[in-house]
């Protein structure tokens, strides 16, 4: 009769542990997953961060047609007019559910009046920033108003006159104190920039208040079209974080991406509201 035998391992004997290789091998398939993974998850993260700066500028949209619609004309992009200085971001925000914000604003004073402005604009509107950016301050702004084109189609320098007011949301003053109707948009709406992206425009080191480039109470967040090339580092304005391009606001409310690529004179075209120059090929 043959004697039973234990299931049980034999006493002393252990299990044996990953080898040096096949630990190397593990590690291997997790660095080649990560490295399949990360740009996928990247991508789905600047996706949605687009998409979010797409939807604030479509509030935009929504609150300068109505603006419009109300007023008859688009706001003064920079109210200069008794060295006020406020932008049409400040004027709109009745139309952006910040009705408490703009009903504190005293528009008979400076923007950034110590009495009060000041302190409002330092507030941070998430509507006026671009979750791309990388800059965080007070009362920032990543969108400027378009005054207009600074450059011919062939990217030399305008000498134009009034090439400042060719724009829709350009700078009032005592002598030019009308802003525009939606009936002098003669190149139509739907082919005409109202705002566009200038992502992290501060100064650095500086006080963003002494210029105001960057905050949304100042009027001096809008821009001309100064450059040839979009996202120029020696540019200023329309500036973006998102790849390839910036996310820009026509003036019949409707939002596109404007490629890198894009050809001055059609660049030209859009900034400018009636200079008979459509972009028809846009």
């Amino acid at each position: 009769m043959q004697p039973l035998q234990s299931t049980y391992p034999a006493v002393g004997r252990q299990r044996q542990g990953f080898s040096l290789v096949e630990l190397l091998a593990v590690i291997g398939v997790f660095i080649a997953l990560v490295g399949l993974t990360l740009p996928a998850v990247l991508r789905a993260r600047e996706s949605s961060r687009a998409a979010t700066c797409a939807s604030n500028l479509k509030n935009h949209g929504v609150a300068l047609g109505n603006y419009e619609s109300n007023r008859r004309s688009f706001p003064p992009g920079n109210d200069q007019r008794g060295s006020r200085f406020h932008a049409w971001s400040s004027f709109i925000l009745p139309f952006l559910e910040q009705a408490d914000v703009a009903n504190s604003v005293d528009y008979r004073k400076p923007w950034d009046d110590a009495g009060g402005n000041l302190a409002l604009a330092d507030l941070t509107l998430q509507t006026y920033v671009c979750p791309s950016g990388m800059k965080s301050f007070p009362g920032k702004q990543d969108y400027g108003g378009i005054l207009g084109a600074w450059i011919e189609p062939d990217g030399s320098l305008a000498t134009t006159p009034g090439w400042e007011r060719s724009g829709v949301l350009y700078a009032t003053t005592d002598r030019y104190p009308h802003p525009t109707k939606a009936a002098s948009v003669t190149d139509g709406l739907s082919q005409t920039l109202l705002v566009s992206e200038g992502v992290d425009r501060d100064h650095e080191g500086v006080d963003q208040h002494v210029y105001g480039d960057s905050c949304w109470a100042c009027g001096s967040n809008c821009f001309p079209l100064n450059s040839p090339v979009l996202n120029d580092p020696r540019g200023d304005g329309f500036k973006s974080r998102h790849p390839g391009g910036v996310q820009a606001l026509f003036a019949d409310g409707h939002v596109s991406f404007l490629g890198d690529q894009l050809d001055s004179r059609v660049l030209v075209a859009l900034c400018t509201k009636a200079r008979g120059d459509r972009a028809a090929n846009f």
